[in-house]
């Protein structure tokens, strides 16, 4: 089952969703960008060119520009969406991708609150965007009809870029349910969630600073993930700090502690069986890793608001998310996650 979930997770790029605004926020100057990638893990002295270093805040003002009109010419022919957990590749169907995702909202606004600039390579880069949308549903989306009410989704994107500000590749993360709650037809538990709070401000501006700690740091993600399918919990928690937080999506509190890890740990294999990490993408970038992984498996019991289908699971897993990981002294201090369970599917 290990190999068959892990040889099929490679042929295919899931993620999740973005956001759209009325008003932008203008973005510092860019700075080098440094992404580390599957197919390029060794640093670059390479920095982004002057059109790349405007990308992130060119992507938000495409988002809100009407019908979505100026994000066309800042994509390639063949650019590939990762959305939802579902793959939108061509730049005519990425640009309607992102109409279906956020067109459907007025009073659009989109506010970054952190910016990484990750690893550069000598013909690809990279950069992540965490980000607020707000806005109201004034048309149907995802089959809701139009209620008039306010939103507000907190996310990030990932975004693959050329020397020339072409955008390649674009992966979106927020979660659908939190969105439907707020709508009122999401799960209930999750309609008592508060709303996210856009920041003030212009965005904080995260780069590589090419220190030792951002390559071990990174290891240590990888390590991490590698215990959860090794099933060692004690390696698990070892690079976890006491006073670990951890931030999600569909929680109105932060997680606290290293028994929070520990939990964590147990309802994964409580939950599914002959459990595969996969990581897809990690980046050391100053204190902060990025990583972006899947979780994979045989699910026998509910585990991220994922109920399997069957009494009794045994269910195919496929698990996405990014997480920003701060790290101090060697430990991780902070976790932000990432992830849509709407979107979690059998493969």
């Amino acid at each position: 089952m290990k190999k068959l979930l892990r040889s099929r997770l490679l042929l295919t790029i899931p993620a999740l969703a973005a956001a759209c605004a009325a008003e932008t926020v203008e973005l510092p100057p860019p700075v080098p960008a440094h992404w580390q990638s599957p197919s390029a893990l060794a640093s670059s002295p390479t920095t982004p060119t002057q059109k790349e270093r405007g990308l992130a805040n060119a992507y938000i003002q495409a988002l809100v520009s009407p019908r979505l009109a100026t994000l066309g010419p800042m994509l390639d022919e063949e650019v590939l969406l990762a959305f939802g957990g579902r793959d939108v590749r061509g730049r005519e169907r990425v640009v309607k991708a992102h109409e279906d995702a956020f067109g459907a909202f007025d009073g659009r606004r989109f506010t970054a609150s952190r910016v990484w600039f990750t690893d550069s390579r000598p013909t690809v880069n990279s950069q992540a965007i965490e980000w607020t949308m707000t806005g109201a549903q004034a048309r149907e989306w995802m089959k809701i009809p139009a209620t008039g009410k306010s939103v507000s989704i907190r996310g990030l994107t990932l975004l693959w870029t050329t020397d020339e500000g072409v955008i390649t590749e674009i992966h979106v993360y927020f979660d659908e349910d939190v969105v439907r709650a707020q709508l009122g037809v999401g799960p209930p538990a999750l309609r008592k969630l508060p709303a996210p709070v856009a920041g003030a401000g212009p965005p904080a501006i995260k780069e590589r600073e090419g220190r030792p700690e951002e390559t071990s740091n990174v290891a240590s993600m990888r390590a991490m993930l590698q215990a959860l399918e090794d099933k060692q919990e004690s390696a698990f928690v070892s690079r976890i700090a006491d006073d670990l937080t951890v931030v999600t999506l569909d929680e109105p509190e932060p997680l606290r502690g290293k028994e929070s890890a520990r939990t964590y740990f147990k309802n994964v294999w409580h939950s599914v069986r002959e459990v595969d990490t996969v990581t897809m993408n990690a980046w050391g970038v100053g204190a902060f890793v990025i990583v972006e992984y899947a979780v994979t498996g045989s699910q026998v019991a509910p585990l991220f608001r994922v109920v399997p289908a069957r009494e009794g699971g045994h269910d195919a897993l496929h698990a996405q998310f990014v997480d920003i990981a701060e790290f101090h002294d060697g430990k991780v201090t902070r976790i932000w996650r990432y992830a849509d369970p709407a979107s979690f599917r059998a493969l």
